[in-house]
């Protein structure tokens, strides 16, 4: 649990009224946000056990062919 600890300082009323909102809705999502996230390893485990191939092949590698900097021209962006 995070805590906003603002002790000596004064804040303004939409402060007051942003940090009150923000807190509402951390209190609202973390229980959805908890059950996506127990959701998502339940059915990574399954299809761990069904022997699915992993989504990243550690064999492989990402190889940047072109590293160009600017921007294309309406031509080359249309496959001229």
């Amino acid at each position: 649990m995070i805590y906003d600890s603002h002790q000596g300082t004064q804040l303004s009323a939409g402060q007051r009224l942003r940090m009150q909102q923000q807190q509402q809705v951390r209190a609202f999502m973390n229980p959805i946000l908890s059950d996506s996230i127990n959701q998502t390893l339940k059915t990574i485990e399954v299809r761990k056990e069904q022997g699915a191939k992993p989504w990243i092949d550690p064999n492989k590698f990402n190889i940047c062919e072109q590293s160009s900097k600017g921007t294309p021209s309406v031509a080359e962006w249309m496959g001229y």
